[in-house]
């Protein structure tokens, strides 16, 4: 038998107040000023809100949102810092198996992805859409991650070099015994958008389907699996284990979490399990008071990016490569201060060329439209009174572009408008 559930999302007002008599006892017996850190790995099936919830917990734009699926390609580094403590969040690729893969075009690296952000990551949230049928493909691909994710070996600490020469990576220890901290759980079942599921009872009933298969994951006796292998489902629960070991995988066993990371509603459960979990650390990955390590330009294509995505369609999106042609920061002449923006939008085909111009241009209005407006809304907190942004598109069947200014690499250099 799997252990009961732990549900968190219900009952939200009194899991606060016990939340916070834990942090008071755990406080009250650690030393506040040691730094604490946890690397989090964002997973789940294309277009489950991972990219949402990073950006609702960051309260910026630092990852591309959108309903078409793949939107985020590369792991993205985002941080959340609380006293002395600092969440390191990898947002992966959608995963997609290889058959799915292979039948849409996209590349076998969304798979690899999704797979490296873990391996070093000290903990895993698998996002499920709730609203969205839980098939059994769903299930054998998230099956997958959840194994990944217990698999997973955390950060490395730090490297030194041994007498002989080689290298040897150091894993941070906890303030309990490393015994106790290797029994631990390394992943949680995050249900996302539940708002949109009706009548509220399925959420109990998804949550139990879903967090007994996490437990089988847990209790999977198999090696981390390669990309091309196949998941067997039959040998999860028929192992045998000591009274020892079956106290120990029930320590293990996934929480599941109810949450909407569009309305903000429950992420704030998530982050404080997070916190609970974090280890002792040197130093921290950014400064406390910086959410993320992407550039001003890496800020402003993703934004920009985003907007493609929600305005075209197909593959059209993921062909369009971003070319920043002027990136200024300057004074207008009634001394407003104003960011300026000239990026190319470059596609392969003659027909990808119409389609993101749109009839009359109003395609790439809009996309310019909306994308000027997030900008806007990102750049005020940091003082900036108005975006100048001017969109192109240019049609080239070059494999390579350069894909920033010089100046970009040094930062934003400012002039008069």
């Amino acid at each position: 038998m799997f252990a009961t559930k732990r549900f968190f999302g219900v009952n939200s007002a009194l899991h606060h107040l016990i939340w916070r008599d834990v942090q008071r006892c755990y406080f009250s017996t650690h030393n506040s000023s040691r730094k604490r850190r946890l690397d989090v790995a964002i997973v789940g099936a294309p277009n489950a809100g991972k990219s949402q919830f990073l950006n609702t917990v960051t309260k910026s734009t630092i990852s591309a949102v959108s309903r078409k699926r793949h939107t985020t390609r590369n792991g993205i580094l985002a941080t959340h810092t609380r006293d002395d403590t600092q969440l390191v969040f990898i947002d992966t690729p959608g995963f997609v198996q290889c058959k799915s893969a292979k039948d849409e075009g996209m590349l076998r690296d969304l798979i690899r992805g999704a797979r490296d952000g873990m391996d070093r990551a000290d903990y895993t949230l698998v996002v499920i859409d709730a609203a969205k049928k839980i098939t059994e493909e769903l299930k054998e691909e998230l099956a997958i991650l959840m194994v990944a994710a217990h698999h997973s070996r955390g950060r490395v600490e730090d490297v030194t070099m041994d007498a002989e020469g080689n290298l040897v990576e150091s894993f941070p220890q906890d303030d309990q015994s490393q015994n106790d901290k290797s029994i631990r759980e390394k992943f949680a079942i995050v249900l996302n958008k539940v708002d949109l599921v009706h009548p509220k009872e399925k959420l109990l009933d998804i949550a139990e389907d879903i967090g007994l298969l996490g437990d089988a994951c847990v209790r999977y006796r198999g090696e981390t699996l390669e990309i091309d292998n196949d998941l067997s489902f039959s040998s999860y629960s028929q192992s045998s284990f000591s009274p020892e070991e079956e106290a120990a995988l029930e320590l293990q066993y996934p929480p599941v979490f109810f949450i909407s990371a569009l309305k903000n509603d429950g992420v704030d459960d998530v982050l404080n399990h997070l916190f609970g979990h974090a280890t002792p650390t040197k130093e921290f990955v950014l400064p406390p008071g910086q959410k993320t390590a992407l550039s001003m330009a890496e800020r402003v294509e993703e934004i920009i990016r985003e907007k493609c995505y929600r305005c075209l369609h197909r593959e059209v999106p993921h062909s369009i490569t971003q070319v920043n042609r002027v990136l200024q920061k300057g004074r207008m002449k009634d001394n407003r201060i104003a960011l300026r923006v000239d990026q190319d939008l470059i596609v392969k085909t003659k027909s990808h060329y119409n389609l993101v111009m749109g009839r009359g241009g109003m395609t790439l209005k809009r996309i310019q439209e909306t994308a000027k407006r997030d900008l806007l809304a990102m750049l005020s907190t940091e003082g900036y009174d108005e975006v100048l942004l001017t969109l192109h598109v240019k049609y080239s069947k070059a494999k390579s572009h350069s894909r920033e200014l010089e100046s970009e690499r040094q930062g934003v250099i400012g002039r008069t408008f």
